[in-house]
């Protein structure tokens, strides 16, 4: 009988860093499209705007166990002063 496969600590915190804040990087491809060789530009840009909203995330990470789909079905079902 063989043991599941477990993810690492490092796995791990990289796809819930990567769902927290991909959200505003799905259009990297196309900043590379457009801007070529200046699109590190506009991502260094993304990255110093996620940098300022570092503390609404962390907020937002600590309230929400998973990803927000709890709330989100909460929000959907109930009132919003039950789902907070």
């Amino acid at each position: 009988m063989s043991h599941p496969k477990k993810l690492k600590e490092l796995a791990a915190t990289a796809i819930c860093g990567n769902d927290i804040t991909s959200s505003c990087l799905y259009v990297s491809a196309l900043t590379i499209l457009y801007a070529g060789q200046y699109a590190w530009i506009s991502l260094l840009m993304v990255a110093g705007v996620l940098f300022l909203f570092r503390k609404i995330y962390g907020e937002v990470v600590g309230a929400l166990p998973l990803n927000g789909g709890a709330y989100n079905v909460l929000l959907n079902t109930t009132s919003k002063s039950n789902a907070s």
